[in-house]
């Protein structure tokens, strides 16, 4: 709960300093199926590098900062359970704790692929990345009763 109460409140204190003066040169119909940052984005013609550097270091707080508190919570189960007498207890932690770890990085890894290749401009179709990025949120839920 503290980290997203970290990304609530930089996302609300963010918003104060974001700059609603962009003028739109041309069309304002955004091409993309979800009215995304990036896609308005690029519809102003005033600069929007501020914006940009602001809507980056948001999503880096919103991915970076849970995956940063999973990866040091598993540090510290692989600690605990390495210390268990009973190789086949220890085994079974192991195992638990290997398929919950394939769920967030069936999570993470899409997520991250496309906001680096959106940041690249590798991938020219929004509509692609938000694909990518629906996939990601709803394959893990799903395979969750499966695996545990």
């Amino acid at each position: 709960a503290g980290i997203w109460s970290l990304v609530y409140f930089s996302w609300r204190f963010s918003q104060s300093f974001l700059r609603p003066d962009s003028l739109y040169c041309s069309s304002r119909e955004v091409q993309s199926c979800c009215c995304e940052h990036g896609p308005v984005y690029k519809l102003a013609c005033t600069d929007i590098s501020y914006n940009r550097q602001l809507a980056t270091a948001k999503t880096l707080t919103a991915l970076l900062g849970p995956l940063t508190f999973i990866i040091f919570t598993y540090v510290i189960v692989v600690v605990a359970v390495t210390r268990i007498a009973s190789i086949s207890q220890r085994w079974k932690a192991f195992h638990t704790c290997l398929t919950h770890l394939l769920l967030v990085l069936l999570y993470y890894m899409p997520v991250i692929v496309a906001y680096v290749l959106g940041n690249l401009r590798l991938v020219p179709n929004v509509d692609l990345l938000t694909s990518i990025l629906t996939i990601s949120v709803t394959i893990p839920p799903m395979l969750n009763p499966i695996i545990y």
